[in-house]
């Protein structure tokens, strides 16, 4: 029971934190790529790889900061809406390409690199 709440209080605290960083890369940044989106996720995948990496074993550390702040941080969803705006909407297949690269290889990379520095 513990770890849910774990996982609440971590989900609330990384989605807050994706609001912040989206509000405040839509003010400072033009770009036909969303910007807040990959960032979060690169981000929130090396940290989650750094953590992983660590193999900590407290029983608090996953659920709160790896499941519930840096899920909460990185979105999925979000990604997955992106592009499909950028397939029918823009109907360019480039930037749906070049956006599912950057995402998928780089966090990829991000989280491995993030597991492998220590």
């Amino acid at each position: 029971m513990i770890n849910i709440l774990f996982v609440m209080l971590g989900g609330g605290i990384g989605a807050v934190i994706r609001g912040f960083i989206t509000n405040y890369c839509a003010t400072k940044f033009t770009s036909p790529f969303p910007i807040a989106t990959p960032f979060v996720n690169i981000i929130g995948s090396f940290f989650i790889g750094f953590i992983m990496g660590m193999t900590i074993h407290t029983s608090w550390i996953h659920p709160l900061l790896i499941i519930g702040v840096l899920g909460g941080l990185t979105t999925f969803s979000t990604l997955s809406s992106e592009l499909v705006k950028m397939l029918v909407d823009k109907q360019n297949l480039w930037h749906f390409i070049g956006y599912s690269l950057l995402q998928y290889v780089v966090s990829f990379a991000a989280c491995f690199i993030g597991y492998i520095i220590l």
